[in-house]
């Protein structure tokens, strides 16, 4: 009786946890993105995530200007080229705004999981 009990118990919580989801994220094409790309309002995209990098481009240690060179666009590349450390990915999350949507992603299917 004390397994079936613990199972039951088990299964009780997972249920729980399933009822409480996160919210998927909003989803943006690489034209949505493309309307963001000033010094005032600077967005971009890194492995389908969508940023608003705006409040960040003047604390970038590389300056504004490499970042602006970026604006509106998908900066995968130009982001894994450079040297970042792990820190910058995690400074990253802070400025998430979305995802882009399923048929302009390049990389996971499956991100707002």
């Amino acid at each position: 009786m004390d397994f079936l009990n613990a199972f039951n118990n088990l299964q009780n919580r997972l249920f729980a946890l399933k009822v409480v989801q996160i919210p998927k994220r909003k989803q943006f094409t690489l034209k949505d993105v493309s309307a963001h790309c000033t010094e005032a309002d600077c967005w971009m995209v890194v492995k389908d995530v969508v940023y608003d990098l705006t409040e960040f481009m003047r604390e970038h240690p590389g300056g504004s200007d490499i970042m602006l060179e970026y604006a509106g666009t998908d900066a995968t590349m130009a982001f894994s080229d450079k040297p970042h450390s792990l820190d910058a990915w995690t400074i990253l999350e802070k400025y998430i705004v979305g995802e882009l949507v399923p048929e302009e992603r390049m990389f996971d299917t499956n991100i707002s999981s």
